[in-house]
């Protein structure tokens, strides 16, 4: 015989009515609160400058034993586009490159001002034809806004670790807002030179 509750309902199909109900009160919930992210964005183009310097001195100042001092340095330019999807302004801060090397080792640049840019445009003439308006630093974004611009990140890491790294990942940073991470692996690298 089954057991009954005075109403006539079993306890367990009892139970699982009363699990229903609170699912559903709470999934409804969730519908009704969720907002979704507050901003949006992409990398829309990645590429790498690596340089490559061998520098002698002479037996008395050069590097082990008086040889060639050797540097290695990547120079990498992503350009970013970013869309505020809230009712409220975004505040943007700054932004942040993360380069993952083979060994998993991380290095992070902060992008350069409009001023080092433009030097760095100057110092290296190949990347001229690069050159594209930088994203703004410290703006306020407005509901829907988008805003598109350059970073220019550099690192002191060979032509070898750029290529075999893991991944790199832009971040941006917003002002009492959480940061848009935007990931990228080795093979959304455009051009390396």
């Amino acid at each position: 015989m089954s057991e009954q509750s005075e109403n006539g309902i079993h306890p367990v199909i009892a139970v699982v009515g009363a699990i229903a109900i609170a699912v559903g009160i709470i999934g409804a919930y969730l519908w009704v609160t969720y907002k979704g992210p507050v901003h949006t964005g992409q990398i829309v183009s990645l590429s790498a400058y690596p340089i490559h310097r061998e520098l002698s001195t002479g037996s008395s100042l050069g590097g082990v034993d008086g040889g060639k001092n050797v540097y290695d340095e990547t120079i990498v330019i992503a350009d970013v586009r970013i869309q505020s999807t809230t009712k409220l302004p975004l505040f943007l801060s700054d932004t942040y490159g993360d380069v993952t090397l083979p060994d998993g080792e991380v290095q992070s640049c902060l992008a350069a001002d409009a001023t080092d840019a433009n030097e760095a445009f100057i110092a290296y003439p190949d990347l001229a034809g690069q050159k594209k308006a930088p994203l703004p630093r410290g703006i306020t974004m407005t509901p829907g806004q988008v805003v598109e611009g350059q970073v220019i990140f550099h690192y002191p890491i060979s032509k070898q670790d750029w290529e075999g790294r893991k991944g790199f990942d832009v971040t941006v940073r917003f002002i009492n807002q959480k940061s848009l991470v935007l990931h990228t692996g080795p093979e959304q690298q455009q051009a390396a030179k």
